[in-house]
C-alpha cells in the first residue's frame, strides 16, 4: 500500500504542475509586468493561496483512487496491484486531459469577457449544437488551440505512463522475492504514513484549517482585480458556476402570481397601488409597470445637492438601545446625535439577512440570492446608482470585507458603481489598520469613509457603506476596552440566549459598533463634510439568536434603528414632528430623492418619511415577515405591500427576460 501511496503522490504532482503551468500561461497573456513589480508585497499570499485553491483540486481528485487503494489493500490479493495500476493511468490520463482543456477553455473565456468562467458560460449551452459549434469555430482560434492543446497534453500523458510503467517493474521485483512479515515498528510507520495522508486529503478538501473553508473571498488578495484572477483555477469556478447556475431562481407566470397575491387582474393591482392613477394602454404591461414603479424628479432644487452616505451597520438591533440603565452602557454617546438629528424608531429592514438587505437596497430586488444569479451581469433600471450617476453624483460603495463576497464586486461593478473600496484598499492606504476573519474593523472603514468625505471631488458623493465588525465569530480589536455589564443583567427574560458566553459576544459587537459611530460622528460633525453631507445610517437587520420574541413586543423581531442626519441648510423644525411614522429599508430612497435628485426617474419602492403634507397615519413598515403600521392602517398597508410586490415580481420577470 505504500508503494501505492507514492504513486499517489506522484500523480497528484503531475496535476499541481499543471494547474501552475495554466497559471504562469495566464500570467503571460493577461498580466502586464509592471503590475507584478508594484505589488510585490502580495506575492506571498497570492501564492500561498494558489497553493490552497490547486491542493484542494488535487485533494479531491485523490478521493476515488484513495479510496480505492485501501479497499484492495485489505483484499490482500497479487492481482489487485496490476489492476490499481491500470485504474490510475486512465484515470489521471483523463483527469489531466479535463484539467488542461477546462483550463484552457476558462483562458479563452477570459480573453472574451474579461472574467473566469461564470454562471454566463452556461447561456452557450442554450444554442443549437450546430449553431454552437458555428459560433465556437467562427469566434476562437480553434486549430492553433488545438495544436497547443495537443503539444502540451502529450508530454503528460507520456509522463503518467512513465509513473506507471515504474510501478509495473517494482510488481516484477515483489513477485521475485519473498515478502518478509512486517515489523511492529513497520506497522507503526505505516499506520502514521496513512493518518498523515488522510489529515492532508481531508485539510486539502476543506482548503483550511480555520474557522471558514476555502471560498470566493480568498481569491482577492489586492486590490488589483487582475491580480486576483491569478488565485483561483478553472475547476473551482467552473464548480462556483455550476452551483450558482443550480440554485438559481424561478420565476412564475402572471396568472400564478394573480392568484398567489389574490388579485383578478395586474389592473386591480395597479389601481389599489397608484389610487387609478394608471391604467393599462394597449396591452402595454411593461410601460404600465414603469409608470406605476418609478418616480420622476424634475429639477425643483433651489439648494446644492449634498453627498449622499447610506450605512448599513451590521446587525444595528433597535431593541438593544432599550436595555440602556445607569451600570450598563449601550449607547456610547450616540443619545446627543439622535437628540440632535432624526430618530425613525418605528422602523425595521425590508429582508432578514445581509446580502438580501444589500440586494434590495442596491436593485430593490423580489429575488432571493440575486448577486448569485447570472442577471448579476446586467445593468438593471431598478439600480440605485442610475438615478445618482443622471443626477452627476460619482456612486462609490465601500466596506471592510473583502467585496469578493456574495460576488459584490462583480454585481455592484455592472450595477453602475464607480468604485468599489473594500478591506484590499483600506489595508493598502492604512497600513496599520488592523483586521478580523470577516473584515477590517469598522473603526478603520469610519477613518476611511471620512477622509474620503472631506477629500475634494469634483463631483458630490453617493457613498453606500457596510460594516462587518458586529458578526460572527465576534473578533474585536486587542486594545477594546468596554466598561463591563453587570451580572444581573445577563438574566434579562429577554434574552434567548442563556450562555454568558456566547451572549456576551453578542453584546460587545452591538457595543463595539455604537462606540466606533460615536467617535465616528463626532469627527464627522467637526469636520467640512458636516456642511454638505446627508448620513442615513440603519441596520442591515436585527440580530439574530439572543433575543426571545415570546418576551418582547412583536414590533421589535425585525426592527432597526434609521438615524438621519442633515447638514445645516436642509434643515427644518417641522422634520423633527416626523419620526414617529412608521417606516422600512424601502423608504431611505424616496426620502433622499427630493434632495439628490435632478431630471430622473428611480425606482420607488416607498414613500418620503419627510414629506411634510402628507397624514403620518398612511405610513407604514414592510418587513417580509411582518407588516407594521397604526393598528387603524393595517389592512391598507397589507394590500398595498401585496399590489407592491405582484407588480414588482411581474416587472422583474419581464426586464429580465
Amino acid at each position: 500500500m505504500y508503494q501505492n501511496l507514492k504513486y499517489l503522490i506522484k500523480h497528484s504532482a503531475v496535476i499541481l504542475v499543471i494547474l501552475f503551468f495554466v497559471r504562469i500561461c495566464f500570467a503571460i497573456a493577461f498580466v502586464p509586468i509592471n503590475l507584478i513589480s508594484s505589488n510585490l508585497g502580495v506575492l506571498p499570499r497570492l501564492l500561498f493561496n494558489v497553493l490552497r485553491f490547486d491542493i484542494q483540486v488535487v485533494c479531491y481528485v485523490l478521493l476515488l483512487p484513495t479510496v480505492l487503494t485501501l479497499v484492495f489493500a485489505a483484499l490482500h490479493k497479487p492481482w489487485t496491484e496490476r489492476l490499481l495500476s491500470r485504474f490510475r493511468k486512465v484515470y489521471f490520463s483523463i483527469v489531466c486531459v479535463l484539467l488542461l482543456a477546462i483550463s484552457g477553455i476558462d483562458m479563452g473565456f477570459f480573453a472574451n469577457f474579461n472574467s473566469h468562467i461564470n454562471l454566463t458560460f452556461f447561456d452557450f449551452f442554450n444554442e443549437e449544437p450546430v449553431s454552437l459549434i458555428q459560433t465556437v469555430w467562427e469566434e476562437y482560434h480553434c486549430v492553433y488551440e488545438a495544436i497547443a492543446f495537443l503539444l502540451v497534453t502529450i508530454p503528460v500523458l507520456l509522463l503518467i505512463r512513465r509513473i506507471e510503467s515504474g510501478n509495473s517493474s517494482s510488481r516484477q521485483s515483489v513477485r521475485s522475492s519473498t515478502v518478509p512479515t512486517p515489523s511492529r515498528r513497520r506497522i507503526v510507520s505505516l499506520s502514521a504514513i496513512l493518518l498523515s495522508y488522510v489529515a492532508f486529503l481531508v485539510i486539502g478538501m476543506r482548503g483550511s484549517v480555520r474557522r471558514f473553508p476555502l471560498q470566493i473571498e480568498d481569491t482577492f488578495v489586492s486590490n488589483q482585480k487582475i491580480l486576483n484572477d491569478l488565485v483561483p483555477n478553472a475547476v473551482y469556478m467552473f464548480k462556483k458556476a455550476y452551483k450558482e447556475k443550480k440554485n438559481a431562481f424561478r420565476m412564475e407566470g402572471t396568472a400564478d402570481l394573480l392568484r398567489q397575491y389574490k388579485f383578478k387582474s395586474l389592473q386591480e393591482a395597479l389601481d389599489v397601488y397608484t389610487e387609478g392613477k394608471v391604467k393599462m394602454q394597449n396591452n402595454d404591461t411593461l410601460a404600465a409597470l414603469q409608470r406605476a414603479l418609478f418616480a420622476e424628479v424634475g429639477d425643483s432644487l433651489k439648494q446644492p445637492q449634498p453627498n449622499i452616505v447610506i450605512i448599513y451597520s451590521e446587525s444595528w438591533s433597535n431593541y438593544l438601545f432599550n436595555l440602556q440603565q445607569k451600570n450598563a452602557e449601550m449607547y456610547f454617546g450616540l443619545e446627543r446625535h439622535f437628540k440632535e438629528g432624526l430618530l425613525f424608531r418605528n422602523f425595521q429592514s425590508v429582508q432578514n439577512g445581509t446580502v438580501a438587505s444589500l440586494e434590495n437596497l442596491y436593485v430593490s430586488t423580489p429575488f432571493p440570492r440575486f448577486f448569485a444569479s447570472a442577471y448579476r451581469f446586467k445593468t438593471l433600471p431598478t439600480s440605485i446608482a442610475l438615478p445618482f450617476k443622471a443626477s452627476n453624483y460619482t456612486t462609490i460603495f465601500m466596506s471592510g470585507m473583502d467585496a469578493a463576497w456574495e460576488n459584490c464586486t462583480e454585481a455592484l461593478g455592472h450595477q453602475q458603481f464607480d468604485a468599489i473600496y473594500d478591506k484590499f484598499f483600506i489595508l493598502k492606504d492604512y497600513p496599520r489598520a488592523t483586521y478580523n476573519s470577516i473584515g477590517v474593523y469598522d473603526e478603520y472603514l469610519f477613518q476611511a469613509l471620512l477622509d474620503k468625505l472631506n477629500k475634494p471631488s469634483e463631483k458630490r458623493q453617493m457613498i453606500t457603506v457596510m460594516t462587518t465588525t458586529n458578526h460572527p465569530p465576534f473578533e474585536f480589536p486587542k486594545d477594546l476596552t468596554l466598561p463591563p455589564l453587570p451580572d444581573s443583567f445577563y438574566g434579562k427574560k429577554c434574552f434567548a440566549e442563556h450562555n454568558r458566553k456566547v451572549l456576551d459576544k453578542y453584546l460587545t459587537g452591538f457595543r463595539y459598533y455604537n462606540k466606533a459611530l460615536n467617535d465616528f460622528l463626532n469627527r464627522f460633525k467637526a469636520s467640512a463634510a458636516a456642511k454638505n453631507t446627508i448620513l442615513v445610517i440603519t441596520g442591515d437587520h436585527n440580530v439574530r439568536v439572543i433575543l426571545n420574541h415570546d418576551a418582547i413586543d412583536k414590533r421589535y423581531e425585525h426592527s432597526v434603528p434609521l438615524y438621519v442626519y442633515l447638514p445645516p441648510y436642509l434643515r427644518k423644525e417641522a422634520y423633527n414632528k416626523l419620526t414617529n411614522r412608521w417606516g422600512s429599508h424601502d423608504d431611505i430612497l424616496a426620502t433622499l430623492a427630493p434632495f439628490a435628485f435632478r431630471n430622473t426617474k428611480y425606482f420607488k419602492m416607498g414613500k418620503n418619511l419627510l414629506d411634510t403634507s402628507v397624514s403620518d397615519s398612511t405610513y407604514y413598515s414592510a418587513n417580509v415577515e411582518q407588516i407594521e403600521s397604526i393598528p387603524t392602517y393595517r389592512k391598507k398597508a397589507e394590500r398595498l405591500t401585496a399590489a407592491r410586490n405582484l407588480l414588482r415580481l411581474v416587472y422583474f420577470t419581464k426586464v429580465l427576460h
